[in-house]
């Protein structure tokens, strides 16, 4: 029994974790009307991962507003060196909660808990997770990651882009 309490708080505790989001990101009702970009995570073909807001694009490389210690930094990556990326753009629908409410209705259930518990964990578990990648792209082009960006046409020229925040 202590076991399977265990098991099963490690479970919970690894799909919180992956519920996390940037605040800048917008609800599902708002995308489109945001001003800032989307969040996208880089891996590189050589060093470390890229996380961070993305600001712009060109036929060069891309800058992402980092937050590393608390602290924007703006980090430009060259093309050649990408070698795949991972976007949001909006905030899925929370439903973590119906893991503990369906699991504690199965109670009701009597001696068909035995059965109905499994069932409601791995239906609530499978709709958290699936929700969680409702909004993500990973197979986009350049040119379609630029409807993506804060500034899709460019820095203006009237912005210095290390003031960015």
């Amino acid at each position: 029994m202590k076991s399977k309490l265990i098991i099963t708080s490690i479970i919970l505790a690894f799909i919180l974790s992956n519920c996390t989001y940037p605040k800048y990101l917008p609800k599902r009702d708002n995308i489109g009307v945001s001003e800032y970009g989307s969040y996208i995570k880089v891996k590189r073909t050589a060093g470390k991962k890229i996380r961070g807001e993305l600001l712009v694009i060109d036929t060069t490389g891309i800058n992402v507003l980092t937050n590393s210690h608390s602290k924007n930094k703006v980090v430009f990556i060259p093309i050649k060196e990408i070698r795949r990326f991972k976007l949001k753009y909006a905030k899925p629908s929370a439903y973590w909660w119906t893991i503990p409410v369906y699991s504690l209705a199965s109670i009701g259930h009597g001696a068909f808990l035995i059965f109905s518990l499994p069932i409601n964990l791995a239906v609530t578990v499978t709709t958290t997770t699936n929700s969680n990648s409702v909004y993500n792209y990973n197979d986009l082009t350049y040119k379609e990651l630029k409807m993506f960006a804060r500034f899709p046409q460019g820095i203006p020229q009237n912005i210095d882009i290390s003031d960015i925040e």
